[in-house]
């Protein structure tokens, strides 16, 4: 049987297409291998860093690592922006301080790498403990008497009487953040703050004590006619200042007069406490009334006054328009609502002329 070398036409396409699959393959297993062996991205990004880093600006660590008393200055050149600095303060302003690190790092100012680096050199110190009696003290004014008023504005005052007579006002500023009302009591002018050593504050504590404690000299002869007096007078009381000077002349007004002095009491501004406080000072000189004509008057003037309230007055009215004009106070006692007590305590008040 003859061999035939020679292949049909079809026979040769299938050879040179198989001959170039090979060779496609190994072109393809030679580029992936040299590919691989080129790259290093672990060498060449850190050089990069690197490279960068030697150009940015250096940062500058203050040398009081409280941010408490950091400035503009001191924030930027810890790399921080003008806009991230406004916000810093802004946020500042509102807490006062920076009671801790804690509280710092919470602005929203900063990002993940800038909390990281303050959390690392910013310091702040606990707050000590003071003394008992070294406390930051507000001086207010000097006057030749006590000026009670100033209760009226402030939580704690002291008076304390130095060698010449005249009296010194201090007050705690803890709580003291009502500007209008030191803005009042100083007349304008700018308090000063100092802080007390022991011994002159346990004087004043001392003298403040004794003064607080004790009435009005009755050397004096201070007496409030209490259906005279105006403000001005209510006012020389001790723990009487201004709103309730005007409470009592208001109360006063509507009732048309005071009959006794215990009636001051009845003022919803004035407690038992500082009643009695004042109460030995207390006159009544003129009893004259504003009284109502329960003949003539018409409800709403006789439920405006404080012992009578709207039944009452609606049942006074009734009883004239049914009975006629009342000839006799004492006929009042005929309207069933009104009792023995209510009636001798309205009485003053009312007049059937």
């Amino acid at each position: 049987m003859k061999f035939n070398i020679l292949y049909s036409p079809s026979q040769r396409r299938g050879i040179i297409f198989l001959l170039i699959i090979f060779i496609s393959y190994f072109i393809f297993l030679s580029f992936e291998r040299n590919s691989i062996e080129n790259i290093s991205p672990i060498v060449v990004v850190e050089s990069e860093i690197i490279e960068t880093l030697k150009f940015e600006k250096p940062i500058i660590i203050p040398e009081n690592r409280n941010p408490n008393f950091w400035k503009r200055k001191d924030w930027n050149l810890l790399g921080f922006s003008k806009s991230q600095i406004q916000i810093i303060e802004n946020y500042q302003k509102k807490l006062n301080i920076f009671k801790t690190k804690k509280q710092l790092l919470k602005c929203y100012a900063f990002n993940e790498m800038e909390i990281k680096m303050l959390d690392s050199i910013v310091v702040i110190p606990k707050k000590e403990i003071k003394s008992d009696f070294k406390k930051p003290f507000l001086f207010l004014l000097k006057s030749k008497s006590p000026n009670y008023d100033l209760k009226n504005y402030f939580d704690t005052i002291y008076y304390n009487k130095s060698s010449k007579g005249v009296f010194s006002y201090y007050a705690s500023n803890s709580k003291i953040n009502n500007l209008l009302a030191i803005k009042n009591c100083l007349n304008g002018k700018k308090p000063i703050v100092y802080t007390l050593n022991p011994r002159n504050l346990r004087m004043i504590l001392r003298n403040a004590q004794k003064k607080y404690n004790s009435k009005p000299s009755k050397k004096t002869k201070f007496i409030v006619n209490i259906n005279l007096a105006d403000s001005l007078q209510w006012r020389k009381l001790r723990g009487v200042g201004a709103k309730k000077s005007t409470h009592i002349l208001n109360y006063k007004n509507s009732l048309g007069g005071f009959v006794h002095i215990s009636q001051v009491n009845e003022v919803f501004s004035i407690n038992d406490s500082l009643f009695k406080s004042f109460e030995t000072f207390l006159n009544i000189k003129d009893s004259s009334l504003v009284k109502i004509n329960i003949n003539t008057c018409s409800v709403k003037e006789l439920k405006n006054h404080p012992y009578i309230n709207w039944n009452l007055a609606n049942s006074i009215v009734n009883f004239r328009d049914q009975h006629g004009h009342f000839k006799l106070l004492e006929d009042l006692k005929k309207i069933h609502i009104l009792d023995n007590k209510l009636y001798y305590k309205i009485v003053p008040y009312l007049t059937i002329r």
